[in-house]
This record gives C-alpha cells, sequence and structure tokens, in this order.
C-alpha cells in the first residue's frame, strides 16, 4: 500500500498482467490444433462477432463462448490444464508473479480475478500459490458446454463489482486492497482499490496511472487479438 501497510487482499488481472499473452486465445489455437474444435465450429464462433459488434465494444472481445458449444467439460477440463501448463512454462511475467508470492507469504490473501475460462485460470493460480479465483464459469446442459456463462464474466464494471462481494463477505473495504491490471477495461477496479499497478498498460491505461500516480511495471502490451 502507498503507506507501506499490507494490503487486505491483492486482486490480479490473468491476461496481459500475471501472463504475457492472451490465454484463452492460446486455448482456442491449441483445440484447434487438437481437433476438438472443428474449422466450421470455429468459423461460427467468429460469425458471432460480426452478428454483434455492439457487445463486442461493450463487453470486450472475450464475450464470446461459442466455441464450447457441444463440447463435453471432462475434454475442456482435460485440454485446459494441458494449456495451462504452457502458460506456465513460457507466459508467466515474472514481476507479477513474484509480488503474488511475496505478499501471500506475509499474509495477504491473493485473488486472480479474469475474464478468461476457470478452468484455465485455475490450474495457473495453483501454480503462482493464488488463494482464490474468480473467473468466467461456462453454463452446462446435458453435459455439454452451451456457449453461455453463469454469472457474471469478470471484465470492466463487472470485475469491480465481484471486487466489492468479496470484500463485503469479509468484512473489509476496497481502499484496504491492492490491485493489478494491464488493460482501459481495468480501471474499474482500479480507480475503487487503494493501491493500483499498471503492469505493461495500453496506451490509456498508462495515461490513467500516471495522473493518478500509480506504479507503472514497464513491458509490452498484451493485446487480445
Amino acid at each position: 500500500m502507498p503507506d507501506g501497510t499490507l494490503p487486505a487482499m491483492y486482486f490480479v488481472d490473468l491476461d496481459g498482467t500475471l501472463l504475457s499473452t492472451s490465454s484463452e486465445k492460446c486455448f482456442l489455437k491449441h483445440l484447434l490444433k487438437k481437433g476438438i474444435l472443428s474449422p466450421p465450429a470455429f468459423f461460427r464462433f467468429l460469425s458471432f462477432y460480426l452478428r454483434s459488434p455492439g457487445r463486442t465494444i461493450r463487453e470486450g472481445k472475450g464475450w464470446n463462448r461459442n466455441y464450447l458449444t457441444g463440447i463435453p467439460p471432462e475434454v475442456i477440463k482435460r485440454e485446459a490444464a494441458i494449456c495451462a501448463g504452457e502458460l506456465i512454462k513460457n507466459s508467466l511475467r515474472s514481476w507479477t508473479v513474484q509480488s503474488i508470492r511475496e505478499l501471500n507469504n506475509r499474509g495477504c490473501e491473493t485473488v486472480l480475478l479474469s475474464a478468461s475460462l476457470d478452468q484455465i485460470v485455475a490450474g495457473i493460480a495453483e501454480d503462482v500459490s493464488i488463494d482464490l479465483i474468480l473467473a468466467s464459469s461456462p453454463a452446462i446442459l446435458n453435459n455439454r458446454f452451451t456457449g453461455r456463462l453463469n454469472d457474471l464474466r469478470p471484465w470492466g464494471k463487472s470485475k469491480a463489482e465481484l471486487m466489492r462481494r468479496i470484500c463485503d463477505q469479509r468484512g473489509i473495504e476496497p481502499l484496504n486492497c491492492a490491485t493489478a491490471g494491464d488493460s482501459w477495461a481495468d480501471r474499474f477496479i482500479m480507480n475503487e482499490c487503494g493501491c493500483s499497478i499498471a503492469v505493461c498498460p495500453d496506451r490509456k491505461l498508462r495515461k490513467l496511472a500516471v495522473s493518478r500516480n500509480w506504479r507503472i511495471v514497464e513491458g509490452r502490451h498484451t493485446k487480445w487479438a
């Protein structure tokens, strides 16, 4: 925290902040390579973006989970574990990993708050000693994914809302918490926490971080596409 005290909780973003790449973009490539996601199914997935440009503007590019439709959960769980292992090996940002482990060792509860799939996030969180994850939870019907999500997708304002839920459950104030993010969409949660760190930020978040005197960790910004 700015005054040197230990934050009550540390909320960390995944793609671009803990990872130097997009976890779900890597997962899509993995599913295509393994033949689990067929080319026709992939193009149907892309067509949803063409039909809903307004939603992409409002909710970011990651809102579309239709590529999961019809796939059994056990298949995604297995392949997500493989993909998470590759991301851990090749794409972790050392500064963010170190900050998580240092705060965790001092008794600060750490939370990985990501719009990525919870099946991917869980594998990464375990490796870097994260206490709690909140991620996108895909809905299941008749043992098949539907392409929809349960509850809120942790992105933008929804990420800040989920952060407030956790704080309320523990009886702490967001101002006593720290957070790390990389993109303009992270500004909502970063504006509410008492200590915010911009990790390899995009142009707009960098400008905000400078104006708010937030710490900036330099590095190449990660783009979703």
